[in-house]
């Protein structure tokens, strides 16, 4: 029984028809098996909109190949599998779009394999390593280690006393611990870790805003600075996590506090280490 193939493309804009291929359909008369990219963020930018429909499109038709189907019966009644995926191929001018189906001598198993390689150019999806997300310890503890190594240039063996872990500092309500001060006699500054690159609770963002807004309060020209892990494209509900990032940044900034990430935390002690007096 002969095997057919379809690669199933994304159109963002039929008209300027440049396309991305986002899965392929193997099927014969009694047989159908899809598969789509495991990874659907390089269609987001590709198309540069929402690609929720894209997800839904795939989650359809993988649960019709499930029960044997290309798509629903009512829709194609009475035509083959193959008659179907032609038909659609020369019919559907939509963002989702089919090429006319091949032939091939393979299986409908080893037709799907070579068509993954050849036309998606990933990796199976349990192969694809899983990016280790970082987080509120983590950047805890990136701050602390950063401006310790900071201050090591400058005071050497003394950075032991000037630097405090988990250090209160009075605010016009009650004292708040930062993840790590730095202070003789009297703080000089102070620096907390919070990271999006996981999902946080509002109470959590909320517990560092308080800690801001009340040092700000009773001492405004005190320096603050919170450390940001921004989220990453690879988290699911990356969009949603970008807004609260976004958002939860700006208030943040409007309360006062600089806003730093990885690569800023040397020269942000830098600037105010030199107000130090040892």
């Amino acid at each position: 029984m002969a095997s057919r193939y379809s690669v199933i493309q994304y159109v963002p804009d039929p008209i300027a028809d440049e396309r991305m291929n986002v899965g392929v359909v193997v099927f014969n008369d009694d047989t159908v098996r899809v598969h789509f990219v495991s990874n659907w963020e390089r269609a987001r930018r590709f198309g540069m909109e929402d690609i929720e429909f894209l997800k839904n499109f795939a989650h359809s038709m993988e649960e019709e190949a499930n029960k044997g189907l290309l798509f629903p019966v009512e829709k194609f009644n009475g035509m083959s599998n193959y008659e179907k995926i032609l038909k659609i191929s020369r019919g559907w001018i939509n963002s989702i779009q089919f090429t006319e189906p091949r032939a091939a001598l393979d299986t409908v198993d080893g037709l799907l394999e070579d068509s993954i390689k050849t036309y998606l150019h990933e990796q199976k999806p349990e192969l694809t390593p899983k990016v280790k997300m970082r987080d509120r310890k983590a950047a805890a503890r990136i701050v602390r280690s950063k401006t310790r190594e900071t201050l090591k240039q400058k005071f050497g063996d003394r950075t032991k006393e000037l630097v405090k872990q988990d250090y209160f500092i009075k605010g016009n309500s009650t004292n708040n611990k930062f993840d790590v001060v730095v202070a003789n006699g009297q703080p000089y500054f102070a620096a907390h870790g919070i990271s999006f690159e996981v999902d946080i609770p509002d109470t959590l963002k909320d517990a560092v805003l308080w800690r801001i807004s009340d040092v700000k309060s009773y001492q405004p020209y005190f320096p603050v600075a919170i450390l940001v892990l921004p989220p990453k494209l690879e988290q699911s509900n990356y969009n949603q996590i970008e807004l609260a990032y976004n958002k939860t940044l700006n208030t943040y900034k409007e309360l006062g506090a600089d806003i730093i990430q990885e690569n800023d935390i040397e020269s942000w002690v830098l600037q105010h280490i030199s107000k130090l007096i040892v």
